[in-house]
């Protein structure tokens, strides 16, 4: 059976509830612009794995921006 997700999910902690939507959001943001940074800082300092931190940081920008989209105007 499938899960499906609803928009209104949300997790408590500590007695507070938050949206799951935006806790998964800021985590995936945080983890990418770490995983970004990490890679800037290696390459920076000549690390011996540069094929490495090259893909890394590309994955990371190719995430974090947004896909293209081409909008039509209304027929």
């Amino acid at each position: 059976m499938e899960e499906r997700r609803s928009s209104n999910a949300c997790w408590t902690f500590l007695g507070t509830s938050f949206p799951k939507a935006e806790i998964e959001y800021f985590c995936q943001f945080l983890l990418v612009y770490a995983i970004a940074v990490t890679a800037i800082v290696n390459l920076s300092l000549h690390s011996h794995n540069t094929e490495l931190w090259v893909s890394l940081l590309s994955s990371a920008i190719g995430h974090a921006l947004p896909s293209p989209t081409l909008h039509r105007p209304d027929e």
